[in-house]
């Protein structure tokens, strides 16, 4: 396990070198978020098949950053996700309930501005430049936000899984690197924790 300094700095790189694709993929969910405020209602399927995507994106730059540990946590995350997906419905997504929505809209804002790691006094940038699709902690945020907000897309393995990645990056962020804005990951994987073991009663 590389040093806390080392995990820092290594994710503080992937940051500040490719902050261009943060804005493009800021571009893609402010895109998808309109669609679906303008009732387009995509199968179980297709949108967990979307959300490998920003999966794969922190994969890449993990590994093109030299760690391994992220790399190879997402490139099994992006497999799960696929293997998962292809289970999914094709039934159109529906809506959980008030405070899964709620708090699944806090979780896809706090991804979307997550503020760690962006060198600005400006909230404006971090609306566009913070490091979704770069980095693990706003990227699994904002992917639990949508799971929150659409009954984890019909798919029961596909919610554990993201439990697990959620609890663990999420308090490998507050015990490990002390960025402890993370906790709100934490806060989010617990609520997703909740929704799932409601949903096994029912």
């Amino acid at each position: 396990m590389p040093k806390t300094e080392e995990i820092i700095n290594g994710l503080q790189r992937i940051v500040d070198n490719y902050s261009s694709y943060a804005i493009i993929w800021h571009a893609v969910f402010y895109l998808l978020l309109a669609a679906l405020l303008l009732r387009w209602q995509p199968s179980n399927k297709l949108l967990s098949l979307a959300v490998c995507l920003p999966v794969i994106s922190v994969a890449v730059f993990a590994w093109l950053t030299a760690n391994p540990f992220n790399g190879i946590l997402f490139s099994v995350l992006t497999m799960l996700i696929i293997m998962f997906s292809f289970g999914a419905s094709n039934q159109p997504i529906q809506t959980s309930q008030l405070v899964y929505v709620v708090i699944g809209l806090m979780m896809i804002v706090f991804g979307l501005v997550y503020p760690h790691f962006v060198n600005s006094n400006s909230f404006l940038k971090f609306l566009y430049a913070s490091p979704v699709g770069l980095i693990p902690c706003p990227t699994l945020s904002l992917i639990i936000g949508f799971l929150l907000l659409y009954n984890g897309f019909g798919s029961q393995s596909l919610t554990l899984t993201f439990i697990v990645f959620g609890l663990f990056y999420g308090l490998f962020g507050v015990l490990k690197l002390a960025v402890y804005l993370d906790i709100f990951l934490v806060f989010g994987t617990i609520t997703l924790i909740v929704k799932y073991a409601l949903a096994l009663r029912t």
